[in-house]
């Protein structure tokens, strides 16, 4: 049995890291919040762009972040004159924010396949016991994760950009991240309050995932009981 409580909390905690490695990738993709940013922020009027012009650029990282595109050129008005629309500086840091986020996809979808495959296993060993398992191994492993959550939101709320700054530090090699508001129109779409409210925007939606998995796991258990 002791077995069985070891697997299921790694199971749980790989299962808690996959879903939130899963909303950070659909909350990053949501079109309709970037588009909410820019009304609220008036990015496009303050950088000199039309509308469709902001969401054009916008189509075109996504798109290469998804590699759906081998580039990010794109050519749009700006402040009247024609011009391409990301300097050789962004170009090159989201080659790296690609690779991070193709990583970062590829330990999802690891995570996921080790989530399965312990479960199953658990399954099989202990039928009878399997619902009271998959609850106390998602407990372990939510429990684990808020830690790391509830330290992140913490930080963040308290100084924002020493907590951008320093993950920015930990997962790139590099400072191609740091972009001059007076040339890089990058930095003036994705202005510091935007990252802000997408962070914690993940946050809340991971904390409303994880709490739904875990009350149906305890539903699971009441069934069988």
């Amino acid at each position: 049995m002791k077995i069985s409580k070891i697997i299921a909390a790694v199971s749980g905690l790989f299962l808690m890291v996959a879903l939130l490695l899963s909303v950070v990738d659909f909350c990053c993709f949501l079109k309709p919040f970037y588009y909410y940013e820019y009304s609220s922020g008036n990015q496009a009027q303050h950088i000199g762009m039309s509308e469709e012009g902001l969401n054009e650029a916008t189509d075109v990282l996504l798109d290469y972040l998804k590699d759906k595109r081998d580039d990010i050129y794109v050519e749009t008005e700006v402040a009247g004159t024609v011009r391409e629309v990301y300097n050789q500086r962004e170009k090159l840091h989201m080659i790296d924010v690609k690779n991070l986020y193709q990583k970062a996809v590829l330990v999802r979808n690891i995570l996921a396949i080790g989530t399965i495959a312990g479960f199953l296993w658990l399954f099989f060993r202990d039928r009878d016991s399997f619902p009271s398992l998959l609850k106390e191994g998602l407990k372990h492993g939510l429990l684990c994760l808020l830690v790391v959550v509830a330290f992140t939101a913490v930080w963040a709320a308290a100084d924002f950009d020493a907590f951008w700054l320093n993950f920015h530090y930990l997962f790139f090699d590099n400072d191609l991240f740091l972009l001059d508001p007076n040339t890089s129109i990058m930095i003036n779409m994705f202005p510091s309050a935007f990252f802000m409210h997408m962070v914690f925007m993940i946050i809340a939606a991971f904390a409303l995932c994880a709490g739904l998995v875990y009350a149906g796991a305890c539903l699971l258990e009441r069934r069988k009981a």
